[in-house]
């Protein structure tokens, strides 16, 4: 409880209600940021937001793809890979 809390307040109430970034960018920063420790179950979850937030299934693939340039092929291909379960369980 006191750890949920306070991730609700720092992360999104603080860092995700600040004005100067769109949802949008927020979430592509969260992905690489990510994929970029090494937290691919996170990765899935933000997935999810990062689509609600407008992101595309083109702009997922291209996000996935520089994550896979810059953070090395391990890591994008963990990130390619929750992604798609994460696509796969969705309904839409």
């Amino acid at each position: 409880m006191t750890f949920q809390r306070a991730v609700t307040e720092l992360a999104w109430g603080y860092a995700w209600s600040r004005p100067g970034l769109e949802q949008k960018t927020r979430s592509i920063l969260t992905l690489g940021i990510l994929a970029g420790l090494g937290r691919f179950q996170e990765l899935g979850i933000y997935t999810n937001a990062a689509l609600s937030s407008g992101v595309t299934i083109n702009e997922l693939k291209e996000i996935l793809v520089h994550i896979t340039a810059y953070c090395g092929t391990p890591a994008g291909r963990q990130s390619f890979l929750a992604a798609n379960e994460t696509l796969k369980a969705r309904k839409d």
